[in-house]
């Protein structure tokens, strides 16, 4: 089955102030966390029941490299994105 990958605005947010810091950590390295996102949502779109549920239908994956879970739900033929972020963040602030 081929689902839609939709990325909710506040994801988007995440990702932006997530690139930028590692930009201004190191030239690059804001590059190296969107491809980590990149392959991470591919195996997603793939295989989008392989990590488990953890609240409600929200499942979560951490980046590979990168301290940041990201955040989704499988609603029909849909893959909806809400968050990335660090995990030294309370998740119970993200989805109240």
């Amino acid at each position: 089955m081929t689902y839609k990958l939709v990325i909710k605005e506040e994801a988007y947010q995440d990702l932006q102030t997530a690139y930028d810091y590692y930009e201004e950590q190191r030239t690059g390295l804001g590059e190296d966390f969107l491809e980590a996102i990149k392959e991470k949502i591919a195996y997603i779109k793939v295989y989008p029941l392989h990590f488990s549920k953890v609240e409600k239908d929200f499942r979560q994956t951490l980046i590979d490299r990168f301290p940041y879970l990201l955040i989704y739900e499988l609603t029909g033929k849909e893959i909806v994105v809400y968050s990335f972020f660090h995990t030294s963040q309370n998740p119970n602030k993200k989805f109240k």
